[in-house]
Parts: C-alpha cells; sequence; structure tokens
C-alpha cells in the first residue's frame, strides 16, 4: 500500500483542474457551479494538507475514511472548545485580578521614611480656671438661670460644647456660627503648649522649648498639637481654603519628601519631615506631659482623663475622633512602632485605578488637599457630604470661604452626616427617599463620587503601647527635693515612642500578569491543544491573502493559455474575434 505522504499532497490545486472548470464554464456546462464548489474544496484540502494545525492534515486527506475524518474532526472541534474556555478563564483572571500583593525581596531601613507624624490632644478640652464647662452646662440647661447668662458666655458654652461628647451638645444652640469666632473662643479656654508639655526630647537630645517640635494644629477634637507634619503651604491648597482661621501653621522648613518618591539620595541626615536614624528608645521622641488637677473636667470627655495620640503619615491630617491611643495621667507609656509601607510598581499604571484599587498621584485631585491619601480624600468627602447634608461644616474639617461654620445646633446633624456617609452604599431603599429629600439626594451624589481609594504609595505606623505607674512625688522624694505647694496638685505621664527595629519588610503591588505572561499562558494553552504557534498565524493570513492570490493568478494565466490555443487551432474564429475588438 503506498503511504500518502505530507509533501505530495502540498496541496496543490491541479492546474489540469482548473483548466477543465474554465473550460466547462466557457461551453456554459450546467455543473460550473460544482466545478467552482470543487475549487473550494481543494482549496481546503490544501490548507488542511499543509497546515501544522494538529489533527487537520488526517480531516483533507482522500485515504482517509468517513468515520476516521469524521472521528478527527470532533476531536479538533473538542480541542478548539476547550481551548477557548480555558483561555476565557485567563482572561478573566487578568481583567478582574490584574494585581497581586506581594513581600518586597529586600528589606527598607527605617531612615528611608519619615518618623510619623505625633499629634496630642488633652482630653479637657476647656481649663476650669479658665472657663468652668460643668458650672455653665447646669446654667444653660436651666430655665431659670439661663436668661442669667450674657450672650458671650452662651456663645461660649456652645462652642466649647462643640469639642465634647455629642449629647452635651444644645439642640436649641446657634445653627451656624462664624468660624474665626468660635476658633478663637476654643483657644483662650485650651491649654497651650507650655502648659502641657513640660520637656521634650528628639534624638536622646533635651529641648528647651516643645514648641521647637510641637506645633499647633485645629482637628475634629480642637485645638491639639503636632510633630512632624507637613507644613500647611505642603499640606494644604490654601487658595481653596477659607481664610478666617488656619488649620495649621505655616513652615518655612524646607520639604524635602513627598510620599511618592521619598527622600531624594542626596537628603541630609537632619531634614523635614524628620527620620529615623535607628531604633530603640535612644533614637526616639520623648515628652512628658501635665496637668492639673483643678483644671480637668469631667463632664465635657466624662470620666477618663489624659491625652490623645495619634500616629500618623506626615501628609495626612489626623482624625483622633477616629483612631487613637490614650495616654493616660499618672503613667508612663511606652510605644514600639511597626511602620507598614505599600508600594505599587510602574506597570501597573496603565490600569484603570479601580481594577488595581489605588490612586497614582496624578489620577486623583482633591480640592483641599495637594497630597492625596485615603484620609485626606475620606476627610475631604465628609466635608463636602456635611455640607450637602446639614448646609454646613464642622470648623476642624477643611472647607472653602462660601461654606458656613456649624455651631451646637448642628452637632446632630453632624453626627447622623457621618453615619450615613459610612453606611451610604448599603443602605437599602434610598433611591425612593430620595425623591421626597433633596438634601439627602445632593449627599447621596456627593459620596458616589468619593472613590476614596488607598493611594498607590502608603504609610502607615502601627503601635505596640506598655504602661506602669508614673510616680513623679516618688523621685522628688528620692533625691530630696522640695514641692511647692502650687505644684502638689500637678498630674503627669510621660510618652516614648521609637521605631521597634531597623527595617522593615515592604509590600508591593504588581501585576499578576503582564501582557507577556497573558501571552505566554494563551500561547501555551493553544499549543497544548491545537499545536497553534505564531507561525500557525502567518499560515493562516498567507492562504487567505497571498496563496489566494496566486491561486487566481494561476487561473487567469490558464485563460489566457486556453485563449491563445483556440485561435491557433481555430485561425477564422481568431480574425473574426480581432474584427470585433479592432
Amino acid at each position: 500500500m503506498k503511504r500518502h505522504s505530507r509533501s505530495e499532497s502540498m496541496g496543490n490545486v491541479p492546474e489540469n483542474d482548473i483548466d477543465k472548470i474554465e473550460q466547462s464554464a466557457a461551453k456554459g456546462n450546467p455543473k460550473i457551479k460544482r466545478g467552482k464548489i470543487s475549487l473550494i474544496k481543494q482549496y481546503l484540502v490544501d490548507y488542511s494538507a499543509n497546515s501544522n494545525l494538529h489533527g487537520l492534515k488526517y480531516i483533507g486527506e482522500k485515504e482517509r475514511t468517513s468515520v476516521e475524518k469524521i472521528f478527527w474532526l470532533f476531536m479538533f472541534t473538542c480541542c478548539v472548545v476547550l481551548c477557548a474556555g480555558l483561555i476565557r478563564k485567563v482572561w478573566l483572571k487578568w481583567n478582574e485580578s490584574p494585581v497581586i500583593v506581594s513581600f518586597a525581596e529586600n528589606s527598607t531601613p527605617v531612615w528611608q521614611i519619615p518618623y510619623p507624624a505625633v499629634t496630642v490632644c488633652f482630653e479637657t478640652k476647656a481649663q476650669q480656671t479658665k472657663f468652668n464647662f460643668t458650672k455653665y452646662y447646669h446654667l444653660y440647661n436651666n430655665a431659670s438661670t439661663l436668661g442669667n447668662l450674657t450672650d458671650e458666655e452662651r456663645n461660649l458654652f456652645e462652642d466649647v460644647s462643640l469639642v465634647c461628647d455629642d449629647h452635651l451638645a444644645p439642640t436649641g444652640g446657634r445653627k451656624f456660627s462664624l468660624g474665626n469666632d468660635t476658633v478663637e473662643n476654643l483657644k483662650q479656654v485650651s491649654p497651650n503648649v507650655t502648659e502641657v508639655f513640660l520637656g521634650c526630647k528628639w534624638k536622646d537630645i533635651p529641648k528647651d522649648s516643645c514648641s521647637d517640635l510641637f506645633s499647633p494644629i485645629l482637628t475634629e477634637e480642637g485645638l491639639c498639637y503636632t510633630f512632624n507634619t507637613m507644613g500647611a503651604e505642603e499640606l494644604f491648597r490654601t487658595e481653596n481654603l477659607n481664610t478666617d482661621y488656619d488649620y495649621l501653621e505655616y513652615s518655612n522648613r524646607s520639604q524635602t519628601w513627598s510620599l511618592e518618591n521619598g527622600y531624594p539620595p542626596n537628603t541630609p541626615l537632619e531634614t523635614y519631615p524628620h527620620r529615623g536614624t535607628g531604633y530603640g528608645a535612644k533614637a526616639g521622641l520623648v515628652f512628658l506631659l501635665r496637668a492639673k488637677q483643678v483644671d480637668l473636667d469631667y463632664l465635657c470627655r466624662g470620666p477618663v482623663q489624659g491625652f490623645k495620640i495619634l500616629l500618623h503619615n506626615p501628609a495626612e491630617l489626623p482624625r483622633l475622633s477616629q483612631q487613637y491611643f490614650r495616654s493616660p495621667l499618672s503613667q508612663e507609656v511606652v510605644v514600639a512602632v511597626k511602620p507598614k509601607m505599600m508600594t505599587t510598581s510602574e506597570g501597573l499604571k496603565p490600569y484603570n485605578p479601580i481594577g488595581r484599587q489605588c490612586y497614582f498621584p496624578s489620577e486623583r485631585y482633591l480640592k483641599y488637599f495637594k497630597v492625596y491619601t485615603q484620609a485626606n480624600c475620606e476627610m475631604e468627602c465628609l466635608t463636602k457630604f456635611t455640607y450637602a447634608r446639614c448646609g454646613c461644616v464642622h470648623f476642624g474639617m477643611p472647607h472653602g470661604p462660601e461654606m458656613q461654620v456649624c455651631n451646637a445646633g448642628s452637632v446632630g446633624c453632624i453626627k447622623q452626616a457621618q453615619m450615613e456617609l459610612v453606611t451610604v452604599e448599603i443602605q437599602s431603599g434610598l433611591e425612593k427617599e430620595t425623591n421626597d429629600n433633596d438634601t439627602l439626594g445632593e449627599a447621596r451624589r456627593v459620596a458616589s463620587e468619593c472613590k476614596c481609594l488607598p493611594a498607590c504609595t502608603s504609610i502607615e505606623y502601627e503601635a505596640e503601647t506598655s504602661q506602669a505607674d508614673y510616680d513623679w512625688k516618688a523621685i522628688f522624694k528620692a533625691f530630696n527635693l522640695p514641692i511647692d505647694e502650687e505644684d502638689k496638685d500637678l498630674l503627669y505621664a510621660r510618652v516614648m515612642i521609637f521605631f521597634k527595629e531597623a527595617q522593615f519588610i515592604t509590600s508591593r503591588r504588581s501585576e499578576l500578569y503582564g501582557q507577556t505572561d497573558f501571552l505566554a499562558n494563551c500561547g501555551g494553552l493553544l499549543g497544548l491543544f491545537m499545536g497553534f504557534s505564531i507561525l500557525s498565524v502567518a499560515e493562516i493570513i498567507y492562504f487567505l491573502t497571498l496563496r489566494l492570490f496566486c491561486l487566481l493568478w494561476k487561473r487567469q494565466q490558464s485563460k489566457k493559455r486556453n485563449v491563445l490555443k483556440q485561435n491557433a487551432l481555430n485561425p477564422t474564429n481568431g480574425k473574426l474575434k480581432d474584427l470585433h475588438i479592432y
């Protein structure tokens, strides 16, 4: 039995067949249609015989029986379907989950990142010796004594109630107020930096004054003090902010650090924001806080006294109403800091922010902040949502000059707006309420535009705290130091903050599948199931273009040869044809 080789079936659509088909067409043969179909069939047989796709040659070989051809056609179809299904799964995984988070190959030393910004807030919002909040609370809420209060006293009480527990704010108080008046009133009754801080050390070097390290900052908790936070001109878009009062002091220090790029290679060790040079208590921040027993107020913020402390990114505005750890009075708190840093590969920039779940700095514009972080975005979103819901904002929220500042009568609305913003995406039935409540509809529109994803480069600081009693009087007695009568009611708290380790492991977002990986996966599946390759694509293109063109060209040449043969055999017909032509 003669074996049909691949070389023998190299696809020749025979020229004799073409000649026969053309001659039949010239004679008006009624089987012309069948001849053309035969030509197409021969063309497909030519492709299947020469294709490098597995199984196709068995379908086109003339020596194969019909059963064999059906078997190979079925197997080839199954392979195509299975391969297409698996490629679809690879595509969905690449399209829907293009990001993988992994640990960086090398550890990062702590001196490459800024030391955490430290913000401290006193739980006593108004010193009793300056303004007795408890006394005025009872006078204000007593109908018989309310009329005896002056307008200044009522306004001052309502202003202070903004930074106390929500339920203490009088619902019948002013809904709006001038922001600068409220801030000035709070500054008058709040303890200043020299009254709160007794001493500070940075990297084991004592400072003459803690004001060299800490500067005042306005937050939702009122007047607080912050260390290592970027200056107002670097943190805020001051051209869009109200000018009635400052949230943060302007700094003349040179800013060499950025969240995305970090410190430049030639940055000196002593720079701003400060950066850690090592780990342990000797390389950190130590400060001693104090309060007088007579100044403590147990009504405004409840029975727990002391200080709220938050460690945060230097490029973020702190929100101590949401997260903090406490430094109680007469206690020493030791804080070991563990940085958490997330970076993103440049290969993810072409992807949609929703797909990669983060924003690069150039992709998201904030109206009030120059630096995009998730916390800054959420603060700005809360400002806009509160304004849409209540017609005013809290004085601690960065806002524009067109926005009014809320007062005691709007505290309930502010609290409700904060809760609604958190749950707006999961609340049911809001679509119906939107038609009846235009304020809620506008607020929901604002909330839908927030989309506060994390920044592609982010830094967080985890705090591990431990504490023990701090008995300052025992120290004085041990050194035989006298204690002044006016200092006997003083209460102290010491805080030590330092990096726990000299290095940490950074997390990194990168491509789960790059374009090369996706192509390799698809190519592997195509090769496994069908023996498909890039040359297979070239082969298909060749048979649909160049091969087809050459076949038609040979057909045309065959026509011309047939005409010449006929003319040679029948000269009379040639002359008649010439007469018709000329």
